[in-house]
């Protein structure tokens, strides 16, 4: 039986990531400064499965919206094609052949849609490649949601 309710913890702890409810947003609750901001419409391209969750969670939780989480560059494009994000938030590295810079350049210019550059490889080369893009701007992993708070804030003043 131990074993049965050690196992029924994470269920619960999952279902608490969820996408809440309107009711349930801090933005109802007073818990975040963001809450009075428009809320964004975010494509998360990220192929690392639980840091995905974690900022789809926290974009839900400062009252944006996620519209996706696609794990390469052309499944990328596809959504952003069919969803039309406010902004995207792009990993550098992706699954597949082509990077978050290069999935980002088509992105920007099919459908004029700038990223978020989130990455943990941050070398002065590929700054530079993403900096031609003209991105928001850049978050380094480990991503935190203060941090990712602030930057959102910054592109709805």
């Amino acid at each position: 039986m131990m074993l049965l309710e050690a196992r029924t913890a994470p269920v619960k702890l999952w279902l608490a990531a969820a996408q809440a409810s309107d009711g349930d947003r801090p933005a109802n609750q007073g818990q975040s400064p963001s809450a009075n901001l428009r809320p964004l419409r975010i494509l998360i391209v990220e192929d690392e499965f639980f840091i995905a969750l974690d900022i789809e969670a926290w974009l839900v939780a400062l009252g944006h919206v996620s519209v996706g989480i696609p794990v390469s560059g052309d499944e990328a494009v596809s959504v952003a094609e069919r969803e039309r994000p406010d902004v995207v938030l792009m990993d550098i590295r992706l699954v597949g052949a082509r990077d978050g810079i290069d999935t980002a350049a088509e992105i920007f210019s099919r459908f004029g849609i700038r990223c978020l550059f989130v990455t943990a490889n941050a070398d002065e080369h590929t700054r530079q490649r993403a900096a031609a893009l003209n991105p928001f701007g850049f978050l380094e992993k480990p991503l935190t949601m203060q941090r990712l708070e602030a930057t959102l804030a910054s592109l709805v003043r």
